[in-house]
């Protein structure tokens, strides 16, 4: 019986790739009803929070094999490759996120006496306490 070939790409997942469909699932309790709806918008936020932190590390490190003439991925992707699937997959999860957010959370929040508020809405008080908030915490880390 001869062993199996355990570097054939046909036996590995894309491991970007699986971590976007990791992150679905994540994303898939924030439209789960039978979830708590503070727990949903959490789902979503950590979702979000993923995201940004898979484009700002394994994004950023896929574009710099690239550039030193990385070679394939285990399952056999080629960088170029890996990419434009992350895009197609990114921009569908994306695109998610925002339904689950403006059809689901924030009406449901909205009938829970939650609203959002947009800038025209603060009061003058709400308006003072963000920008002193931005002040303190926001603009130290963006200087």
């Amino acid at each position: 019986m001869d062993s199996p070939d355990l570097k054939a790409p046909q036996h590995y997942i894309n491991r970007e790739l699986s971590f976007l469909e990791f992150n679905q699932r994540v994303l898939d309790q924030a439209f789960d009803e039978s979830v708590p709806l503070l727990e949903r918008l959490r789902f979503l936020c950590i979702a979000c929070s993923n995201l940004d932190e898979f484009f700002e590390i394994r994004v950023a490190g896929l574009k710099q094999l690239q550039e030193l003439g990385g070679q394939l991925a285990p399952d056999g992707m080629s960088i170029p490759e890996q990419l434009a699937a992350i895009h197609d997959r990114a921009t569908r999860l994306v695109a998610d996120q925002y339904r689950c957010l403006n059809s689901l959370l924030l009406p449901a929040l909205a009938a829970e006496g939650v609203p959002l508020l947009g800038p025209g809405e603060w009061t003058p008080r709400q308006t003072l306490w963000l920008e002193d908030y931005f002040e303190r915490e926001v603009e130290p880390v963006l200087s």
